[in-house]
């Protein structure tokens, strides 16, 4: 069994950044399951509500899985185009930090995102997503196309690249990242709209766009993988607090197998000097890089997070014009392993507390073990794990200690080129901090009382 149990993580856990896209339940059915979140009303003809970790409720969300960043808006769309058609999109830049619009494989694997820095704007308008330029402009259209195809090595401008398969299925994303304060979460626009021309040349437009493309009323499928095969290799427990490091270590997120032997150490007996591709599915986007962390409460029911923050352009005030900085976003999240829900994100702006310098200092935990001094009135910043551990609720989830461990990510949104400690800059595991250097973050157990005895600074 174990040695049939290998095989199946070798082929099976393709999921994103080592996190699995498993439902929370006792099940142990090694096929691969797809869970279909329930129908909901498309927001707007073509557009449903995707994934969301906005309500604090975790993974008891079932719209919660595949990592979301609590600061980013989601919306999907699936449909299909037909033979010979032409798929235009027009579009509004909203007011907000980011947008983009991703295509995926039907695994969800990232293949192309229309970004908003290289989206060329409608004549008379001002991109306001560049370095400079005015945000705050009431004009905001573009115009783009989708293409089914490879993508090219060099893309023609304001085209969105996707699969060509033999059914023309598409898969799009369409996020916006910290609307403008006094905006909706879509940043004050309309969502992008679609326009088909068929190989007849009639033109649709409208809602018999919808028609024409049979949309799906549906979110993303959460593909999952078998949840016998991971408790296999959790059930291993080679050492207490398996499977966080003994040292909490960030880890950069490459592709889901590598993912999977890093934290579980399947096959593979240290991450360092392992290199593999970069490749991650589970709907991320090719906009981000991630760094990860497995940690565990039996090792330590305090971690300290010190790093030093990139600077970043602040936007949720309103700002007139795009200031240079060194990313575009920057978050850490608490997640679920197993679930793949995540609990809460801090992102960039929250982090109001630094030094001169730009360090930081955030304390994680669950609620009742914060330090009384983890506060703003010490000038440190604080980020709740989830009391579901790695989601998993079956019946012996607290007797194998599930509840006891979480899972960090870092996010890397679009570095400026002349920043190269990014995320987006490291090759092999092992070269995190070398590349990084302080902008990688120190990680260290500790206990409430220990930290509180530092007092109040």
């Amino acid at each position: 069994m174990e040695k049939m149990n290998k095989l199946k993580v070798g082929i099976l856990l393709t999921t994103v950044m080592g996190s699995i896209t498993l439902s929370a339940c006792n099940d142990n059915d090694d096929s691969e399951r797809v869970t279909q979140p329930p129908k909901a009303e498309l927001t707007d003809c073509m557009w449903q509500n995707a994934v969301s970790s906005k309500d604090g409720t975790g993974g008891a969300n079932p719209m919660n899985y595949a990592l979301p960043d609590s600061n980013v808006n989601y919306w999907s769309s699936e449909f299909t185009v037909p033979e010979g058609a032409k798929v235009f999109i027009d579009g509004d830049y909203p007011y907000a930090r980011h947008t983009s619009l991703v295509s995926y494989t039907a695994k969800g694997e990232r293949v192309n995102s229309l970004v908003d820095v290289n989206i060329k704007p409608n004549q008379g308008v001002t991109n306001p997503f560049i370095v400079g330029n005015n945000r705050l402009n009431k004009e905001r259209g573009f115009k783009a196309e989708l293409v089914l195809g490879d993508l090219p090595a060099s893309p023609k401008e304001n085209t969105l690249y996707a699969p060509k398969t033999d059914s023309n299925e598409v898969a799009l994303i369409y996020r916006v990242y910290v609307p403008n304060k006094g905006f909706n979460e879509k940043g004050g626009v309309n969502f992008p709209r679609y326009k088909v021309q068929l190989a007849n040349g009639e033109i649709k437009t409208g809602p018999e766009v919808c028609t024409v493309l049979k949309v799906k009323e549906k979110a993303l499928d959460n593909v999952q993988t078998p949840l016998s095969v991971i408790l296999s290799l959790y059930n291993k427990q080679p050492y207490v607090g398996f499977p966080a490091q003994l040292k909490p270590t960030w880890y950069t997120a490459y592709n889901g197998p590598a993912n999977i032997s890093c934290i579980y150490k399947y096959n593979l007996e240290q991450c360092e000097g392992f290199k593999t591709e970069r490749k991650l599915n589970q709907w991320a986007t090719p906009d981000n890089e991630y760094t990860f962390s497995v940690i565990s409460r039996k090792l330590g029911k305090v971690v300290v997070i010190k790093g030093k923050l990139p600077q970043i352009a602040a936007t949720s005030g309103n700002e007139t014009t795009l200031a240079k900085g060194d990313i575009r976003y920057w978050s850490i999240c608490t997640n679920e392993l197993i679930s793949t829900a995540t609990n809460f994100c801090i992102y960039d702006e929250q982090m109001k507390h630094k030094d001169k310098n730009g360090f930081y200092t955030l304390v994680v935990s669950l609620p009742e073990d914060r330090p009384k001094n983890a506060t703003d009135e010490c000038g440190i910043s604080y980020l709740p794990l989830s009391p579901r551990g790695d989601g998993y609720t079956g019946p012996d989830a607290v007797e194998k200690g599930h509840n006891d461990v979480g899972f960090l990510i870092m996010r890397n949104l679009l570095p400026y080129s002349s920043f190269n400690q990014a995320i987006q800059n490291t090759k092999v595991w092992g070269d995190e901090k070398t590349v990084m250097g302080d902008y990688l973050p120190e990680l260290n157990y500790t206990s409430k009382e220990e930290f509180e005895a530092k007092g109040c600074s």
